[in-house]
């Protein structure tokens, strides 16, 4: 009887019902994509700025072009792009590095320059109460990036 009972106890645990029950696995980000004037000119700041590599897309040439950032996520850029981009700072993508301070060494030396959120020319968020410092740039299309140090901390 006591086997029985088991039995039917696992069973239930094992059913659909309980399955619904049962959180669905966290979603992994896949690729960022963004919209670019000059493919060339794209690859060549991410590759420079950040050490992203370009590697084969499985589209014919002239189409988007993919680059490897960390953890199997990809940014796609897509050809085509005619309008100016603009959006606020506070819509941008986060790369997090180890140290800030080489992509501003970076900027400085081409003349590009970057804020804190509020958009104060050369300033470092720095109030975040983990110790995360953050700086927020634009690449060649205009796009906003956030920049910072979040891998020393994990």
């Amino acid at each position: 009887m006591r086997i029985c009972a088991y039995l039917i106890a696992l069973l239930a645990l094992a059913s659909p019902a309980h399955a619904q029950d049962t959180p669905a696995p966290v979603a992994r980000l896949d690729h960022v994509a963004i919209w670019s004037a000059d493919m060339q000119k794209s690859i060549d700041f991410y590759h420079a700025v950040f050490g992203l590599t370009e590697f084969p897309s499985p589209f014919p040439p002239g189409g988007p072009r993919w680059m490897h950032l960390a953890n199997g996520v990809e940014l796609h850029i897509q050809p085509g792009r005619s309008e100016p981009v603009n959006q606020p700072r506070r819509v941008h993508m986060a790369i997090a590095l180890a140290s800030i301070d080489p992509v501003m060494a970076w900027l400085k030396a081409h003349g590009q320059g970057w804020s804190d959120i509020a958009g104060t020319p050369g300033a470092i968020n720095a109030t975040r109460t983990d110790g995360v410092r953050q700086i927020f740039l634009q690449d060649p299309d205009g796009y906003w990036i956030e920049v910072n140090d979040a891998l020393k901390k994990r």
